[in-house]
């Protein structure tokens, strides 16, 4: 039983719903509740979806029978409760099973490449677990921004994949010498790397860094396990982001919902 929509709320029929790896690591048990308590959808499964409004509480922007997409926490069942600025209308040209895998993917691509790294043409960037959801939502928006982009992946028709889609370097994520390789093709290093390693792959990986470089985290274990690593390659004017998108929409409503728009 849901509770009736509150101001600003709506109440939806869950059409389809995403599936990501942050469900499944929750599922898993490997991810500790504190670090998902803050964040929209909270310790729950599913956090992304399209359906159908049933009931709109007051003020919110949509009505009965409105089709939208975009974020509701506990979203893997058949009826969800979210705040209306968490959803957008849903294109009519994307049935719900495809839509509902995008809200994420997008949100993270456009927030930390745009937003956090200001990507610009010419830039180098590295996205690791490229053939991944972010990753190729990522791959998207580094091209649309003119920069270069190296990839990783953990096999080769997925490396195959990445170079058909316009990576210009592809490297294998599971090849712990991949770092000297990329240097070995850009010396100079890499202004952004969108992160998604844990350990010494992660610690590889900021050491990439080239002065002024942003270094955008998207993983949670290293968090999780209160990894330390070393800050010197950060020493020349270097910036690190770390970035969760299940914030977005509870303490950035409308940034969320303008990326959201803009993804769709």
């Amino acid at each position: 039983e849901l509770p009736a929509p509150g101001p600003g709320e709506v109440r939806l029929r869950v059409l389809a719903a995403g599936i990501n790896f942050r469900d499944v690591m929750w599922a898993q048990g490997l991810l500790p509740e504190d670090l998902l308590r803050h964040g929209f959808a909270g310790p729950s499964l599913g956090i992304e979806c399209a359906g159908e409004v049933e009931e709109a509480g007051a003020g919110a922007a949509f009505r009965q029978g409105d089709r939208v997409v975009g974020i509701a926490p506990a979203a893997l069942a058949t009826h969800a409760v979210t705040r209306a600025e968490a959803l957008v209308p849903l294109p009519e040209s994307l049935p719900p099973e495809v839509a509902a895998g995008q809200p994420v993917a997008f949100l993270t691509a456009l927030h930390a490449l745009e937003h956090c790294a200001r990507l610009a043409p010419g830039e180098r960037v590295l996205i690791h677990g490229g053939a991944g959801a972010v990753g190729l939502a990522a791959l998207q928006v580094a091209l649309a921004a003119g920069a270069r982009v190296a990839a990783t992946a953990g096999s080769e028709a997925k490396r195959a994949a990445l170079r058909l889609l316009g990576a210009e370097i592809v490297l294998d994520s599971r090849d712990a010498g991949f770092a000297d390789r990329l240097r070995e093709i850009w010396p100079e290093g890499v202004d952004v790397v969108l992160n998604s390693l844990s350990g010494e792959a992660m610690e590889q990986s900021l050491s990439l860094l080239a002065p002024f470089g942003r270094f955008v985290e998207l993983g949670k274990r290293d968090y999780a396990e209160a990894r330390r690593a070393s800050l010197r390659p950060l020493r020349r004017n270097g910036a690190y982001f770390a970035v969760d998108v299940d914030e977005l929409p509870r303490a950035r409503p409308q940034h969320a919902r303008e990326l959201l728009a803009e993804a769709m």
